[in-house]
Parts: structure tokens; sequence; C-alpha cells
């Protein structure tokens, strides 16, 4: 499309407008800064000299034996696996209500956003985040058959199942009251509240690409990146279309419970004993480990059938959306010449963001 001289100047920001396009994002910058300082730097710190005070000394061994004592003690592994990301979510949250002075208020009401409205997202949010784990392990499938050996993939990722066997009932109701609850409504706070807020003035296709790339960079994990990034566009749209959090909180409670609940249900099955069981020569043990399971391969193929619906029932969506030829959002020059050239060359925003990449591409288990 070609611009007139009047039009196309318009849509180039002048010398001033550039002025607060920088600090704009620049101001934004400092709400992910703030949750990775306080998640990851400020928390190793606090955890290394804690570790040294107990251990002795701050000589490697003392420090290793001090982390020991830590994960041994169920209160100081609550604040330092728990208390800290709370604390981080809060901090953030309060830096991106003061840069975006946004009313979360106003984003916990909800109107004109139907119950059929809501399934239909969340359908497609379980579709897509399907794909997208199946695309996340095919990429590991290729990573480890290249570096290393495909058991590291199950290793890592049965560590997260197993960690949690051992703890105090209080500790445990701790760790599935924060996945369940209060994790999710916390990231939906920052991510699709302050944070889409703020990255959506100039666009909310922008603002939703972004807020989705943060969120899944955020995990610092490569196995959770790529699912939590495309569950995250689905989110941040449902934030968008329904102008309230309410319906991506319950998503996102409602994913991370069903995760929960097979996480509890393997680590309290025989299911992670497997070679125990395959080598009994009592076939009534044997029998008896096996139903055990039973529970739990349900839910397991429940889920699988379930995901499998989503899976057909996104594609139908999409094709239609697509066949009506319609588009999410309406994208402009005006706002592409405001979003991404800003963001990307701002400072604390590659920094950011150079950091994150680098922990989510060093988090492959190789």
């Amino acid at each position: 499309m070609e611009y007139s001289p009047e039009l196309q100047q318009s849509i180039i920001p002048d010398a001033e407008e550039k002025k607060q396009l920088k600090k704009h994002y620049f101001k934004l910058a400092w709400i992910i800064i703030a949750l990775v300082s306080v998640f990851t730097f400020i928390n190793k710190a606090v955890l290394i000299i804690s570790a040294g005070i107990l251990g002795g000394g701050f000589d490697s061994d003392s420090i290793t034996a001090g982390r020991v004592m830590i994960s041994q003690t169920p209160v100081m592994k609550a604040i330092y696996s728990y208390g800290f990301p709370i604390a981080a979510d809060i901090a953030a949250l309060g830096i991106g209500l003061i840069v975006t002075k946004s009313d979360l208020r106003k984003k916990i009401t909800l109107k004109g956003f139907t119950g059929m409205d809501f399934f239909k997202f969340l359908m497609l949010s379980f579709g897509i985040v399907t794909i997208g784990n199946l695309v996340n392990m095919i990429i590991l499938a290729i990573v480890t058959a290249i570096f290393g050996d495909f058991s590291d993939i199950a290793s890592s990722s049965t560590s997260a199942i197993i960690s949690t066997n051992g703890n105090p009932l209080w500790l445990q109701i701790l760790i599935y009251l924060y996945i369940c609850l209060l994790g999710p409504v916390l990231e939906e706070l920052i991510f699709r509240g302050v944070l889409l807020e703020g990255l959506r003035k100039y666009g909310n296709a922008f603002g939703i690409i972004m807020s989705s790339v943060l969120f899944g960079l955020m995990h610092q994990n490569f196995m959770q990146c790529i699912p939590a990034a495309v569950m995250g566009v689905i989110w941040a749209a449902m934030a968008v279309k329904s102008g309230s959090l309410i319906p991506s909180m319950i998503a996102h409670i409602i994913n991370n419970s069903l995760s929960a609940i097979l996480m509890i249900m393997i680590s309290s099955s025989s299911i992670l004993d497997f070679g125990k069981i395959s080598s009994m020569n009592d076939i009534s043990a044997m029998m008896n480990a096996f139903t055990d399971m039973i529970p739990l391969l349900i839910a397991v193929y429940a889920n699988a059938f379930i995901r499998f619906i989503c899976i057909i029932a996104s594609v139908i969506m999409i094709i239609r959306f697509r066949s009506d030829k319609r588009v999410l959002f309406e994208r402009s020059e005006y706002c592409r010449k405001r979003t991404w050239k800003y963001m990307f060359t701002s400072i604390p925003w590659l920094i950011v963001m150079v950091y994150l990449l680098i922990s989510t591409i060093t988090s492959i288990p190789i």
C-alpha cells in the first residue's frame, strides 16, 4: 500500500514521539527485570550465603553441604522454592502497576463474554498447547539424538514429579496451592494484566505475541517454554477479547490443576518403579501392582482423548476462521512503526531477552 507524503509523515514517529516510545519500553522492561532479579539473582545470592553459613564456610564443599541441609529442611525449602517466586511476582506486579498505571479492578469484572466463548478458547488453548508439546518433544528428540542420550529427557521430566515426595503435609499443600491457584493468579496479573496492557498500547497483535513469548521464556526451561508461549497467546487473546483477566485465570487454574492431578497420581503409583514390577517373580504381586496403576492409566488415556478432541476442534476453528478471511486483531503500519523496532533497540530489553534465551537454551537436557 502506498501512502501520500502527508500520511507517511503521520505514520512515522517524529523526534519527540521517538523519545516517548523509548521511555515507554524502557519502563516496561523493569517489570521483567524485577521478576528475574528476585526470582533468580536475589534468590541464588541469598541461597549461597545461607548455604555458606550453614555449611561453615564459603568454599564449594561447604556451600554444597549447606545446600543439602537447606533441601532437607522443609521450612527453608518452602522459602527458597515458593517464597521467592511469590515475592518476585509481587515485585513485578507492583512495578507493573506503577509504570502502566493499570486499574486491575476493571480487569476482574466480566461483561459480554459468554460461557460458550470461554469453552471455545479453552478447547483452543488445550489443542494448541498439545501441538506445542509434540513439537517440543520432536525438537528434544532431535537434539538428544545428536548430542545426548534420549533417556536424559525422561530423567529431567520425572525429576519434578519425584521431588515432591517425602515432604510434610503442610508443604505438599503449599506446593499444590501455589501450582494450582496462587501461581496462576499472580502470573495472569503480571503477563495478561500489566505487561500485556503496556505492550498492546500500539497494537493488540504485538502485545499478545510479546507477552506470550516472555511468558514462555520466563519459565527458563525448554521443556515448558514452547507450550507456555503458545498457550499464552490464547490466554492473552482471551484477555483482550473479554476485557477481563477472569477467563484466562480460570483457564490457567484448570490447566495447572489437571497437570497437578496427574503429577500426584504418577508420584503415588508404581509407574516410577516399573522396572521393579517387570522383575517380580510373584504373579500376585505383579497383578496387585498393575491394579494400583489402573486409575492412573484411566486418567492418562482420558487426558490423551480430551486433548485429541481439542486438537481436532482447534483445527476446525482455525480453518473456519481463516476461510471467513477474518483476522483476530487488526494490524497497521502505524503500529508496526512503534513496536518491534523500539522494543528490540531498548538496552534493558536486549539484556533481558538475551539472558532468558540463554537460560532456556542451556536447560535442554543434553
